[in-house]
Parts: C-alpha cells; structure tokens; sequence
C-alpha cells in the first residue's frame, strides 16, 4: 500500500505541485511567526528591561514552554488526524493524582510516573476509540472526558491536592536549570521532540496519519485501517498530556486535579498558530516550536505586567481566531462548523471539505503535507 501511494506522488505532477504549494505555506506560516515572535521579544526587552531579560526569568520560560510543548506536540497528532482534544488539560491534572497517590501509599517514583502516563495513554485511546468506532465527534467526545476526568481526579483525591511526592521524583522531573544547565522539563520536551520527529517523519504511522487527516475515505480505498490509526492518535495526545502532567506535579510539588488547567487552549493555540490547520492533514513539528515559544513569550512578558489572568484568556482566544483566520487568507484549507465538531458529522465515505477528492492520490497529496523538518 505504502508502494502504491508513493508511486502515485511520483507520478503526478498535479500532487507534486500540490506539495510544493504546501511546503510553501508552511515555511511562510513559521516564518511570520518568527517574526512575531522576535518583534514581541524586542518589545518586552524594551519596556521591562533586566526584569525579562533576567536568567531567572529564561529559566522560567524554559520550564513553561517546555511542558507546553509536550502538550502541543501531542495536539498535533490529534489535529493532523482530523480532530483534537479538549481533556488534555484533565488528562494532566488525572496523571498527577494518580501519579501523587501511588507515592503517597509507598510507591517508588518509577512505578508513580510508569502509572501516570499509563493511565493518560488509556485515556487517550478510549478518547480515539469512541471517536472512531462509536463515531462520536470530537468536540463531544473529548468534552465528556474533560469532565469525567476531572470528577473522577478530584473524587480520587477527596477534593485536595495531594501532597507526600518523592524526592527522587521531583529531582527526577522538577528540577531547576540555574546558568549551567537546563530544567529536567526541557531534557523531557528535547526527548518528545525527537520521538515526534521520528514518527511523524520518518515513520510509516506519521505517513497514515497525515493521509488519514487529508482524506480519511481516501485513506480507507488505499488500505489504510483509519480507525486504528485514529485511535493511535489520541493514544499519543493522551500520553504526552500525561507527561507534561507529572512534569507540572514534580514542579509544584503536589498533584492535583485542577492543575493542567488552561492548557486545552494553550496547546491547540500553539500547534494552529505554527501551521497545523484545523481540519487535519497538514503541520510541522517546527511551526509547534514557534507557536510555543510565541505563547510563551506573551504570557510571560504580561504576567511580568501584572496583566490579570482573565485578560491573559481573552488575549489568547484572539491571538488563536487571528491566526485561523491568516491562515484561511493564505489559502490553507478552511474550516467550518462540520469540521469544527469531527468527522463523525459526515457519511463514512464522504471526502472531507476542502481535501482532494476520493483516490489514492489524494493520500499521496497529503503525505507531502507532512513535511520533513529538515
């Protein structure tokens, strides 16, 4: 099958054209980020001086974007598939219940963290598994689980944070920099940054993935099991929400129901703002990088002004419908309320708005999407 789809890219020059225009988009999406993201710098360089240019204040966004970016990372998968997912800020706030708990009843820290992403990868899996098996969208599907997970986290630890975390495990994931190293959760981010690269470039599941998302019908005539593919997806969303999680838990040094609060937002603004579109089927690990660290920059630079946190959200949501809209402006494919709520909307065999039509070309159209990150 792999054979099949790569001999139909070869093959048409329509796809090869297709693939340059959206190697193009992309570069000049993270480009303009980049930009963004310099011009926001020198400002918050030029009104708060020391205070943001300050060692301890990069240490600070370096643990901030880094467990931002095991997150998003994670995003990716889900919204490249077609989707995305509303619970990995629960997810979080469930893994580091669990993992606290474990180590509250006499658990080593290994056994603790082993529990932790256990339990956000089984959380993801059932997430991919209701929406493609039981064809619940995923707006509705990762909603309930928000909820359920976080009355399931907060009846696990009788309403309270929980306290008692090993040493080991806050000096394994919690760790701090200082000037001659980086924070543990930038060593976790650099590790889930070269796994992601790895599988969503180099390997046959990053090539369905992105197929699935340009065209799921499509993909099913080329042999691809899209269901299974689905749920893999979110397998990975959830484990990574997991991951970041237990890194927040060991550097607060508690767990928590409520403690990945705002990071749904957070990681879907950040993958979209680097070029993953909405709708599935294109994006790049690196334009993630560069919505991570523009995020991180801003939140940053207005806590240091003392901007409340309720304008923080409100600056957020803008920040995420400009760059949608951008997005649409430069011709990357648009999205509507059917894809807004899944997939699960449309007939099994319908292809997805604003994709290529139903052929095994137009799986190979979206495995140039992909890009290499090279």
């Amino acid at each position: 099958m792999l054979h099949i789809m790569s001999e139909q890219r070869h093959s048409s020059p329509g796809t090869a054209w297709a693939a340059v225009r959206s190697q193009t988009r992309q570069l000049r999406t993270e480009l303009q980020v980049l930009a963004a993201l310099v011009a926001l710098c020198g400002y918050f360089i030029a009104t708060q001086g020391s205070t943001f240019a300050s060692s301890s204040n990069f240490d600070n966004m370096v643990w901030q974007g880094s467990i931002l970016f095991v997150v998003a990372a994670g995003q990716m998968f889900a919204l490249i598939v077609g989707g995305f997912d509303l619970s990995v800020a629960a997810n979080m706030g469930f893994a580091s219940t669990v993992s606290a708990l474990v180590m509250q009843g006499g658990g080593s820290p290994a056994t603790a963290i082993l529990v932790g992403v256990a339990s956000g990868a089984a959380v993801g899996a059932v997430n991919g598994f209701v929406i493609a098996y039981l064809k619940i969208s995923p707006f509705v599907a990762t909603l309930g689980m928000l909820t359920f997970l976080s009355g399931f986290a907060n009846r696990l630890a009788h309403g309270q944070s929980v306290s008692g975390l090993h040493p080991d495990f806050i000096s394994w994931l919690g760790s701090s920099g200082g000037s001659l190293r980086l924070p543990s959760a930038a060593f976790v981010a650099i590790g889930v940054l070269v796994v992601s690269w790895f599988v969503a470039s180099r390997h046959r599941i990053g090539l369905y993935i992105y197929a699935v998302g340009g065209s799921d019908a499509a993909s099913r005539l080329a042999g691809v099991r899209v269901a299974s593919i689905v749920v893999l997806a979110y397998t990975l969303c959830g484990t990574l929400a997991s991951l970041a999680g237990l890194l927040l838990s060991a550097r607060v040094g508690i767990g928590q129901a409520a403690l990945g609060q705002t990071f749904d937002l957070l990681s879907i603004a950040a993958a979209v703002i680097g070029g993953v579109a909405i709708g599935g089927g294109v994006g790049r690990l690196s334009g993630v990088i560069l919505g991570v660290a523009l995020f991180t920059v801003l939140t940053t630079g207005l806590n240091i002004a003392a901007v409340d946190e309720f304008t923080q959200q409100m600056i957020t949501g803008a920040v995420l419908v400009l760059a949608v809209l951008l997005a649409q402006l430069q011709g990357a494919p648009k999205f509507s309320v059917r894809s807004l709520l899944g997939r699960a909307t449309r007939a099994p065999d319908a292809p997805a708005p604003g994709h290529p039509a139903e052929s095994t070309a137009a799986v190979s159209v979206t495995t140039s999407m992909r890009g290499d990150d090279e």
